[in-house]
């Protein structure tokens, strides 16, 4: 089942953020290889955003190469970063365990993202397998996710806060995207990279090429108290 994401929320403070976040850096039902699309102003800034990121990779990334040194002063697990020139956010993961023998890999992280055109970050815990194959002499490997965890749960509990911690710690005012949010897709959403996805638009994509059946942890981890309110009244009179 496809589920999508309505930009219009006044129901959560977050979600309304994010729908505004959305509408505002992407044209909504525009096709991404038409002149419209290309000169939208918040197509402008993602793609000038993505070229400074390309001339001055060095540059660019300092502030995020040196937030993982940190993370890594506070760990003794592996910290990798898996930011992409293509990318509107930095990235990276947190190896937790990893598994490897002639027939498979299997791997348990945390990966994170930073957006870089609006206060939003993202988290979770993945477990992943990839299946080998050798056959005709090429190395080649068909990973899958087996489980997303989206919230500090059981074994991934004490890395996902520090994770998480620090994020905010570095990034002041930045707010957590629940993941399960950011899988959503968004009618007539068309990001440079053609997805609809919500991650795509706001992170990278991560999870285009791996669906994603099962969660585990809190549901909805992040999304705050929503303005709904919930009045219990006696049933009517039986007349």
């Amino acid at each position: 089942m496809i589920r999508y994401f309505p930009l219009d929320n006044t129901h959560n403070k977050l979600y309304a953020e994010i729908g505004e976040t959305i509408k505002e850096h992407y044209p909504i039902g525009v096709i991404n290889d038409t002149p419209e699309y290309k000169e939208h102003p918040g197509i402008k800034k993602i793609m000038a955003i993505i070229s400074e990121n390309a001339a001055q990779n060095k540059k660019f990334n300092k502030p995020w190469i040196d937030f993982l040194k940190k993370l890594r002063s506070g760990s003794k697990k592996k910290i990798y970063n898996n930011s992409l020139l293509t990318d509107v956010a930095f990235s990276g993961e947190l190896i937790l365990e990893s598994y490897e023998d002639n027939a498979l890999f299997r791997t348990k992280k945390i990966i994170f993202s930073v957006s870089l055109i609006a206060p939003f970050f993202s988290i979770c815990g993945v477990d992943e397998t990839a299946i080998k194959e050798r056959g005709d002499g090429f190395k080649r490997a068909y990973p899958a996710i087996n489980v997303i965890t989206e919230s500090p749960f059981e074994e991934f509990e004490n890395d996902f806060i520090y994770v998480q911690t620090e994020i905010e710690k570095k990034f002041t005012g930045y707010k957590l995207v629940p993941v399960r949010v950011s899988m959503c897709h968004v009618k007539d959403l068309h990001t440079p990279n053609l997805s609809d996805k919500l991650h795509n638009a706001l992170f990278n994509g991560y999870f285009d090429f791996n669906h994603v059946q099962f969660f585990r942890g809190e549901m909805y981890y992040g999304s705050g108290p929503g303005n709904i309110t919930v009045q219990m009244l006696p049933p009517p009179p039986i007349v």
